[in-house]
């Protein structure tokens, strides 16, 4: 078993004053949705409108995760889109060593019951409960030590989740089509 911590570096939080007016899109909890987990709006910032939370740098390949309300799973992968942007410091950023974890594999643990039931046990406060970045940094899991392991198992994944997905969009579908079936009679 490894710790999140052992297998991601450290990442850093922007310094506005050396921004020069220079301009981010800004993830805020809000901004990744829940239903597929990927960033559907950013807003635009700059040193002299950036909301103080504004302040962790994103990589590509990073994934947050909303440590605010942790078990609304507010988990996503950063893409190409995203690198060298603002997230809010409601996310713990886990940005993988290449070397030693591939960054799906951390994504998918994240998604995991195993995860969740270990967030849901350390969150504090009541009206906004929250953990820690180290609590989430601190958890500790299985990994293969092969990377060619990880990447069959992630690809696995990828093709159950796409499975699923379809199978969601079939019934979505087809709940259409009986509505409509309804209405014309």
């Amino acid at each position: 078993n490894v710790t999140l911590e052992s297998i991601c570096h450290k990442t850093s939080n922007i310094k506005w004053t050396n921004q020069n007016g220079n301009s981010f899109e800004y993830i805020d909890l809000s901004s990744v949705s829940r239903e597929d987990l990927t960033i559907t709006q950013t807003e635009t910032v700059n040193s002299k409108n950036a909301p103080s939370r504004a302040k962790k740098i994103v990589l590509t390949d990073d994934v947050i995760f909303g440590t605010t309300r942790p078990t609304l799973k507010r988990v996503t992968l950063i893409n190409a889109k995203y690198n060298n942007q603002i997230c809010s410091t409601g996310y713990a950023i886990l940005r993988p060593r290449k070397d030693k974890v591939d960054s799906r594999f951390i994504y998918y643990f994240l998604l995991s019951e195993e995860f969740m039931s270990r967030m849901e046990d350390l969150q504090r406060g009541a009206s906004y409960p929250a953990v820690s970045d180290k609590d989430v940094k601190s958890t500790t899991f299985w990994i293969p030590r092969n990377l060619t392991e990880q990447k069959q198992i992630v690809t696995l994944l990828d093709s159950a989740f796409a499975k699923i997905d379809q199978a969601k969009a079939n019934i979505e579908k087809n709940i259409a089509n009986a509505q409509e079936l309804f209405q014309s009679k």
